[in-house]
């Protein structure tokens, strides 16, 4: 092998195409086990919600409205249960991110304008979380997007943009209305605080609904590139 040709190879020939359709299952069937804990944790959070707004002083405090203490417990553990399933979710989430992310590098390889890590670490890492991901699964929609009469109706521009636009909404309200009722004594900012995280909840669920088209969608794309290729192409079977 003469030197050009050894300076021309990349990491990316060393991706190996896997079968994304467990991962991208397990991973809609937990972001609908997300939905019903933000259900449950709306519908607790209505409750606890009802009871202060039946309070003619917002300046009490809060331990003197009778049944709070439960209410306040059963939404407590609702959000409980809402992070295990989120935290669960998100794992799982970013492996069947990898898988794709390693799928779309044989399909296009060189394209990708972040590179494998960021896959994961875009998600962690203060302030590049704000748009790393969004940008690493816009380039594996590109990537794995069959052509001819396999390419899907829709643009994934807008699905994905979409979904960013509610996973950041509901991620900057969480963290005001986690703030404000975590450090509450009274009955006002306690709504205050109750109030914004219901919104959450509630962006939320749109978020999740959003996401599991996408897992869907991208999870088909790369099925039906591997399997018929393009039209000048013969496609490559998942190993």
């Amino acid at each position: 092998m003469n030197a050009t040709h050894t300076a021309a190879l990349s990491p990316a020939y060393l991706a190996v195409l896997r079968s994304p359709i467990g991962l991208g299952l397990a991973t809609s069937l937990l972001l609908g086990a997300v939905i019903v804990t933000d259900v449950l944790s709306l519908a607790s959070g209505a409750h606890l919600y009802d009871l202060l707004r039946s309070m003619p002083r917002a300046q009490a405090a809060l331990w003197t409205v009778p049944g709070v203490e439960d209410r306040q417990l059963y939404y407590d553990l609702f959000g409980l249960l809402q992070s295990v399933f989120y935290l669960s979710t998100g794992i799982v989430y970013v492996c069947w991110l990898f898988r794709l992310r390693d799928n779309a590098e044989v399909f296009a390889p060189g394209t990708h304008r972040r590179g494998r890590s960021w896959t994961g670490w875009g998600w962690l890492i203060p302030v590049v979380n704000l748009w790393f991901p969004r940008r690493i699964t816009l380039d594996i929609w590109d990537a794995s997007r069959p052509v001819g009469p396999y390419s899907p109706d829709r643009p994934g521009r807008g699905l994905i943009n979409l979904w960013w636009g509610f996973w950041l909404a509901q991620g900057f309200i969480a963290l005001a209305g986690g703030a404000v009722y975590d450090t509450a004594e009274s009955i006002g900012p306690t709504k205050v605080g109750l109030g914004l995280l219901m919104v959450s909840d509630l962006l939320d669920i749109v978020c999740a609904v959003l996401a599991v088209r996408l897992v869907r969608t991208l999870t088909h794309m790369q099925h039906v590139k591997a399997r018929y290729g393009s039209t000048a192409q013969g496609g490559v079977p998942f190993s």
